[in-house]
């Protein structure tokens, strides 16, 4: 394989579903679906396993992006942008922090993971208290960057759920934005300020 880990998943999933992690592993070839693995000996067999699982279905590849964790578990952060009126500027009303669940590799609370607030999981995360304000602002800044880019295309839309990963070094990956993301997960306050987005026009 080109990379030594991957993630093929489905272009429409929802939920973290059918989600598979592909990791070369001393001349063996992991892959994992939830938390159960199958070990190959060649990328033939891989593709093989992969072609009768995914049918007919668009999947996509991405290489895996190593996370920083949370006792050990990798996480992400979940940050929602909305904008008043179609003419009114983006803004990022909440965020949230998923972190995978024990012997998981997907964050999703619907596949056995947990939420937090941004400095609840800053206080459990290796990161230094100096990096914490910093890596907010920038996550706040990459996700309205990612929303006016797709203006053009949606011009209608009001609303983005952006999932950003965040790695060891601090530097950031953008895995998916979704264009009707959940309001679940979030604080009260958070939610308050969401739905007033919402509501306004």
């Amino acid at each position: 394989m080109k990379y030594k880990q991957i993630v093929i998943k489905p272009n429409d999933g929802l939920q973290a579903r059918n989600i598979y992690f592909v990791t070369e592993y001393k001349k063996k070839i992991v892959v994992q679906l939830y938390r159960k693995k199958r070990y190959f000996s060649t990328s033939d067999l891989v593709y093989e396993f992969m072609r009768k699982r995914i049918g007919k279905r668009p999947y996509i590849i991405q290489k895996r992006i190593n996370l920083a964790k949370i006792h050990n578990r990798p996480f992400d952060v979940r940050v929602i942008i909305q904008r008043k009126t179609l003419r009114s500027p983006w803004v990022a009303t909440a965020y949230k922090v998923r972190v995978a669940g024990a012997g998981r590799k997907v964050t999703n609370a619907s596949k056995g993971g947990s939420v937090f607030t941004f400095k609840e999981a800053m206080q459990r995360s290796s990161f230094p208290d100096y990096m914490h304000e910093d890596l907010l602002r920038k996550l706040k800044q990459v996700s309205i960057r990612s929303a006016e880019s797709l203006n053009s295309y949606y011009p209608k839309k009001r609303i983005y759920g952006i999932d950003i990963g965040i790695k060891e070094d601090g530097s950031l990956q953008i895995f998916e934005i979704n264009r009707n993301p959940s309001y679940k997960g979030f604080s009260p306050r958070q939610s308050r300020r969401m739905k007033r987005f919402k509501e306004e026009k």
